[in-house]
């Protein structure tokens, strides 16, 4: 091969190494490029969703004083104050990106718009959630408390689905959990004999206590912060005229139908019932002591019919007490508290109840040999020897007037 011929070879050789490395390169570079637009998008989408936890956050605990009023600097005076249209939220997370929530004013619907590397960048990238927003079950426990939980000696603990017929051995599960807020050492009793079929939770720090043969078959962690507002009772109620006290006399009976009813008390006594039927049943009692029973009294709830019981007082039942509805299915009958005295919820001595139960201001008592189908919560609960509590898994999903505000539905749009 002659010199000549041998140069132009090389330079071909060279050429076609040069073009592979700049097309190795070219690719590194759109890869580099791709990955970097993949992880900038994922940032983006994070951001978003964090959006969305904040905006709950203002709901919840700060009466959305964030928010200003869209298309002006004016600043919301209370989540349903804010100038009648919709409401936005912008911040920006330092060292990352921005995100802007759009309320509307039914605090129902949002979308919250993660934008990377900033809004205002020429090679922005942008990820929106949308979700929706309403009032989340206060009853996702067997029992829950602000401060403390008791369970006496042979107390047990459990859960069922109502969906799927009456509790019994073979409608049972163990998702009877029990969980407070509470962050002190012994937040959690659970005493001789007693049994948790579900986990136990406490706050941060809070601790478990365990007796003789106490056993919990889930699993124990320490991270609750769980929301338990206020009970309001809605306007339709409080705006009626009293109708007194509701006194059932001696082996008496009265019955209420379908609609609102508001009395200062209810008082029953030695083989009495309440009867409800045809409906729904809401009913409003304003006394200090807003229910009194004992001696086999009964509150029934017929088939079709619906229970939500609002009290200012002290509820106090003993001795045979029952509150039932039609396939003792605990949604049914619902119990809502306002009372922040103490000692406010007592239910004792071989009662019989399938019902919710939310008192977050007082002390709730399941007395001795109680047995309990639904899910109590309260600021502190004491379930006393021998009672019992079935917790109705459907009660999870629970529309309820007293539950926080959280996401019920989400989506990436």
């Amino acid at each position: 091969m002659s010199k000549n011929g041998s140069i132009v070879i090389t330079l071909l050789l060279i050429l076609v190494l040069t073009m592979l490395a700049a097309g190795i390169l070219l690719r590194s570079v759109i890869e580099n490029k791709a990955a970097k637009r993949m992880s900038t998008a994922a940032e983006a989408f994070w951001v978003a969703e964090t959006g969305i936890q904040n905006m709950i956050w203002e709901i919840r605990n700060n009466q959305c004083a964030g928010f200003v009023q869209q298309g002006t600097n004016t600043a919301c005076s209370t989540c349903t104050s804010c100038g009648g249209g919709n409401k936005t939220l912008a911040v920006s997370v330092a060292g990352s990106c921005d995100y802007d929530v759009v309320l509307n004013n039914a605090n129902t619907a949002a979308t919250s718009t993660g934008s990377c590397p900033n809004r205002s960048a020429s090679n922005l990238i942008q990820r929106v959630v949308q979700a929706t927003v309403g009032a989340q079950s206060p009853f996702a426990y067997a029992a829950f408390a602000q401060t403390q939980v008791t369970l006496s000696n042979n107390t047990f603990v459990d859960s069922y689905n109502s969906n799927n017929g009456a509790y019994s051995n073979a409608n049972s599960s163990t998702n009877g959990d029990v969980g407070t807020n509470g962050t002190a050492s012994g937040t959690i009793i659970i005493n001789n004999n007693a049994t948790v079929g579900g986990d136990v939770s406490t706050g941060v720090n809070g601790t478990v206590n365990l007796g003789n043969n106490a056993l919990v078959t889930g699993t124990t962690s320490h991270t609750n912060n769980v929301p338990l507002p206020n009970v309001v009772v809605p306007s339709a109620l409080t705006g009626l005229s009293s109708g007194g006290t509701l006194t059932i006399p001696n082996n008496g009976s009265q019955t209420l139908t379908a609609g609102d009813y508001k009395y200062s008390a209810i008082n029953m006594s030695n083989n009495t019932t309440l009867n409800v039927s045809g409906g729904a049943v809401r009913v409003y009692l304003t006394s200090a002591t807003a229910v009194t029973a004992s001696n086999n009294t009964t509150i029934s709830v017929a088939s079709g019919a619906t229970l939500q019981l609002f009290i200012d007082g002290v509820l106090s039942v003993s001795n045979n007490m029952t509150i039932s509805s039609s396939g003792n299915v605990p949604k049914n009958v619902q119990i809502y508290s306002t009372y922040t005295g103490n000692n406010g919820m007592n239910i004792n001595n071989n009662g019989v109840l399938a019902a919710a139960i939310y008192a977050p201001g007082t002390d709730i008592l399941i007395g001795n040999n109680d047995d309990v189908l639904g899910s109590v919560v309260g600021k502190t609960v004491t379930v006393s020897n021998n009672a019992a509590i079935h917790y109705d898994e459907t009660l999870q999903t629970l529309s309820t007037p007293a539950g926080a505000s959280g996401i019920t539905t989400w989506q990436e749009i």
